[in-house]
């Protein structure tokens, strides 16, 4: 019998009626974040549709961030989608709290040294502090952020590091304000060990967020790098006129070596 939900003399195709089904369930916490929807054949059965009307509903909950398909495994419920405004000077975790998300976060490493001799570093930075931390939201992993910051720095140690942000140790502690940073984002397999906190397969890819910060006399303060979990996380920019994407287009270099985690 189909479901009471979709009814067949309604304008509105059955495809929309199901996905707006399974959305209010995935709203609702019926289906919860991470779980997995039914198969094709059981939503079939369960509401009297073919599989082009499955497949078309589960196709509109893809677009809209609702679902991800995995390969071989099926369609699981995704977590929040996390939004990062380019266009404020903000740090990560402000980022997240200015949406009314509080992350949990596991300081990884605080080294005060460890990212001299660090090749992922860039190489005219003098940052020899480095940090490693985790990010959970909903208890599920989605980035990993390693940071770069002044030999001043290190002198703040592991505890007290574990409860500041990047931008508190540079304003706060070492009294440093920042007035510009550059970003690049791009797409890339993250080193397996990141790839491994944040439940990515060999294959699969990460969103990587690079950052440069600068303080008020032009001083590169601080690098950070940022795996993130693709389809939990997504970049906002806003811009006065024309955005035109293939004038700024450039070639960039690629890391080539895996940056350290402890396992």
């Amino acid at each position: 019998m189909p479901a009471p939900s979709l009814i067949r003399s309604s304008p509105e195709p059955l495809y929309r009626q199901l996905a707006e089904r399974l959305q209010r369930e995935i709203d609702t916490g019926v289906l919860a974040p991470g779980s997995k929807l039914d198969t094709e054949s059981v939503l079939m059965a369960r509401f009297g549709v073919s599989r082009v009307t499955v497949r078309q509903a589960t196709a509109v909950l893809h677009k809209h961030g609702k679902v991800v398909a995995k390969r071989g495994k099926g369609t699981f419920v995704l977590g929040r989608v996390l939004q990062h405004d380019l266009d404020a000077l903000q740090g990560f975790y402000d980022a997240l709290r200015s949406q009314g998300i509080e992350p949990q976060t596991r300081l990884l490493e605080f080294s005060p040294d460890a990212g001299a001799l660090d090749e992922q570093r860039p190489v005219a930075l003098d940052l020899p502090v480095r940090l490693q931390r985790l990010y959970s939201v909903d208890e599920r992993a989605f980035a990993v952020v390693i940071g770069y910051l002044p030999t001043e720095a290190a002198a703040l140690g592991e505890k007290r590091a574990e409860h500041l942000t990047v931008y508190q140790i540079l304003q706060e502690y070492l009294g440093l304000r920042v007035a510009r940073a550059e970003v690049t984002i791009r797409c890339q397999r993250p080193p397996r060990a990141i790839g491994k906190l944040l439940g990515l397969k060999t294959s699969e890819q990460a969103l990587v967020m690079e950052r440069t910060s600068f303080s008020q006399d032009q001083r590169a303060c601080e690098f950070m790098r940022i795996h993130i979990v693709p389809e939990r996380y997504e970049f906002r920019l806003r811009v006065l006129g024309a955005l035109e994407l293939a004038r700024s287009v450039h070639r960039v270099s690629l890391p080539s070596a895996p940056v350290p985690i402890p396992e």
